[in-house]
């Protein structure tokens, strides 16, 4: 990522492959690429026919333009803090020396250090922790080789109460043009939490409209397999317990538990503070402890600030116990 013009290129960074579709001018056409998870579900959401599609459609796009370059504009995000990447503090001295895979700028590291350094700020919000929610957060999901064209839609969704139907394919969303599952997933990271979509989709050779009407947490999502959320972690790495392993340790069903599998971190100061591999956390400031690992840390981060600490209720040989857990 080194160089690389972040007013332009901005995506879903934990991606593994992602594609733009470019006038000469910087105009984007539309995005390519997604991913639903871990390394096994990398390529759950793209296809070889599915990227010959988003060609097609940039193509017609491109045969357009310019006549529709303001229904394009919205695919261009604000200005960025920086403008390339070596610019953002903790990165600048991977941009001292000739690129080698020491100090190379992998693209998650844009979104970790934007973050990190926005927490140390105290400027973090929701909106940078969950990201790019897939379709299935609003009730859709997609034909894999086709990119747009709806393959089931969940019962009493926001995408049902839209009236979007099975085969459908959707065309623009807030005045969009859709080439593949990216934009969608564009339109809904760059929308508000508590908004109104506007829909246009195909069905039957007719144009029908729609409006996705959204609020609560519908952007959250498992962050888990994103690699850059290892310094989002206060230091401790947990999964969350079965109802097995939950019942092996006396933990009502109705409690969620987290167990610690790694205790990690330059300073340890979860080591220092007590915290093993092994650990199970119970509760977090005297409340049930959320009942994932993404929702645990983003109460961490969103509820207490560098060099505040957070008080875990931990489960250790039968025994309920507390610690204070530092954070930077």
């Amino acid at each position: 990522m080194r160089g690389v013009d972040l007013r332009l290129f901005q995506f879903d960074y934990d991606q593994s492959w992602a594609v733009f579709f470019l006038n000469a001018d910087g105009t984007i056409y539309g995005r390519y690429g997604t991913r639903a998870g871990d390394k096994k579900s990398a390529a759950t959401f793209i296809s070889v026919p599915s990227f010959k599609k988003a060609m097609e459609r940039a193509l017609q796009l491109h045969k357009a333009y310019p006549a529709n370059k303001t229904a394009l504009a919205g695919k261009l995000g604000p200005n960025p803090r920086y403008a390339v990447p070596e610019q953002i503090p903790s990165l600048q001295d991977r941009a001292t020396s000739p690129t080698t895979p020491k100090n190379c700028i992998h693209c998650h590291m844009v979104a970790e250090q934007t973050r990190k350094l926005k927490y140390q700020e105290k400027l973090l919000r929701p909106a940078d922790i969950w990201v790019y929610p897939l379709p299935a957060n609003i009730g859709l999901t997609l034909e894999v080789d086709d990119g747009v064209r709806v393959e089931k839609v969940a019962a009493y969704s926001p995408a049902a109460r839209a009236g979007v139907e099975v085969v459908d394919e959707l065309t623009t969303m807030n005045g969009q043009p859709l080439i593949s599952q990216a934009d969608i997933q564009w339109v809904l990271h760059t929308a508000p939490v508590d908004t109104s979509i506007a829909l246009t989709f195909k069905r039957g050779g007719q144009l029908l409209m729609g409006s996705l009407r959204l609020s609560g947490p519908w952007k959250e999502s498992d962050l888990s397999w994103r690699e850059s959320s290892w310094s989002f972690r206060p230091g401790i790495w947990t999964i969350p317990l079965s109802q097995e392993e939950k019942t092996k340790r006396n933990i009502p069903e109705h409690e969620s538990g987290l167990l610690v599998k790694w205790v990690f971190g330059r300073p340890p100061l979860a080591k220092q503070a007590g915290l093993k591999d092994g650990d199970v956390i119970v509760a977090v400031d005297d409340k049930p402890v959320p009942s994932d690992e993404s929702h645990f840390n983003a109460y961490v981060r969103l509820n207490h600030p560098p060099g505040d600490r957070v008080k875990l209720t931990l489960l250790r040989n039968g025994q309920r116990e507390g610690v204070l857990l530092p954070l930077e």
